[in-house]
């Protein structure tokens, strides 16, 4: 896998409260805290040091984890958008909202700032994505961490970003722990 180059988009705090990161995709699991586990998963997949397809997961794979997930996939470049094929029992309880099947342009979450460049960065680069921090944008207001991990869908390119959320202490990423910017 050769990463693509891309503009710095590392923005700690891109509204109150909120931290969005880019990681390196072979970042230690350990940095990811709880969430590591899920990382994990998501490695265990890889083959020949290639992303893992969206197919090559199972449901049993996700013990533990199927009320959090969240599941996004690409259905337009230009512009950008994307539909939710699943989200989470869990999600649904804690947020008060089912985005399966929505589109991300309608979703509560697009009131935070720049969240369309940082799902293409995940995508393009590839990247693994961290939100964390206190969220409010479904007019509920909690503490949440969320990895967000690239995959191929239907082709070689990654177009579907694979999530865990995790309600509780958010996570907090120093400096040092993201994703370096190359010139694009």
């Amino acid at each position: 896998m050769t990463p693509k180059p891309w503009k710095s988009y590392i923005s700690p705090l891109p509204s109150p409260g909120r931290q969005f990161c880019l990681h390196a995709v072979d970042a230690p699991v350990g940095r990811f805290g709880a969430l590591g586990a899920f990382v994990q998963i998501w490695r265990d997949k890889w083959r020949d040091g290639k992303l893992p397809s969206w197919s090559a997961f199972d449901f049993y794979d996700f013990g533990g984890w199927h009320g959090w997930i969240h599941i996004d996939e690409t259905i337009s470049d230009s512009p950008f958008e994307m539909r939710c094929r699943l989200w989470g029992s869990e999600l649904v309880d804690r947020l008060g909202i089912d985005e399966t099947g929505k589109l991300l342009s309608h979703s509560p979450a697009m009131v935070e700032r720049n969240l369309i460049p940082f799902y293409q960065d995940i995508l393009s680069i590839p990247a693994i994505g961290t939100n964390s921090g206190f969220v409010t944008s479904y007019d509920r207001a909690s503490e949440w961490s969320v990895i967000k991990l690239p995959c191929p869908g239907y082709g070689a390119e990654p177009d579907v970003i694979l999530s865990c959320s995790m309600a509780g202490k958010a996570l907090i990423f120093q400096p040092g722990d993201l994703l370096e910017g190359r010139a694009g």
